[in-house]
């Protein structure tokens, strides 16, 4: 799954950052890994303040999603042509046109060479109100996932066992 990840930079502002490498690791407490190269700005600021948002973008982002990896650093949520918006429980922004958002503390970090996990406590979620109410709401997210260069699939529907 692509999403978006915001976090502060040292002087205050936002950053943001498309990233892959992530999944659920834990649902009580809830707890999130993500993956990313320790020398990123999204690195560096998640161990420097410990806190970021992971921000769920419709494949109808997927071309500012694209995009936003060839950003200059710093690179705030409204260069990537995004709207940043308070979080409930975090200091780092939300993206308003994203459809879902995990508000995030870090709680452990592993590094491999210039890779670092970070594990990170889900403290607030947001979800657009259609989405919640949807009878199927991974329909109307269209989350996306990454497949090979340049090219995603959409979650279009979920079934159940």
């Amino acid at each position: 799954q692509i999403v978006l990840v915001t976090t502060l930079n040292e002087d205050g502002t936002s950053n943001i950052a498309p990233k892959s490498w992530i999944s659920m690791m834990a649902l009580d407490p809830p707890v999130l890994a993500l993956g990313c190269n320790a020398q990123h700005w999204t690195g560096r600021n998640i161990l420097e303040r410990g806190e970021f948002v992971v921000n769920v973008p419709g494949d109808d982002l997927a071309e500012v999603v694209w995009k936003s990896h060839t950003l200059p650093h710093p690179r705030p949520v409204e260069v990537a042509g995004l709207t940043p918006i308070p979080s409930l429980k975090v200091r780092p922004p939300r993206v308003e046109e994203c459809r879902a958002h995990l508000e995030c503390v870090l709680d452990q970090s592993l590094t491999y060479g210039d890779e670092l996990i970070v594990l990170a406590r889900i403290v607030a979620v947001s979800v657009d109100e259609e989405a919640a109410c949807a009878d199927d709401p991974y329909a109307y997210l269209r989350m996306f996932a990454f497949l090979e260069n340049s090219t995603y699939g959409v979650i279009e529907r979920a079934r159940r066992v």
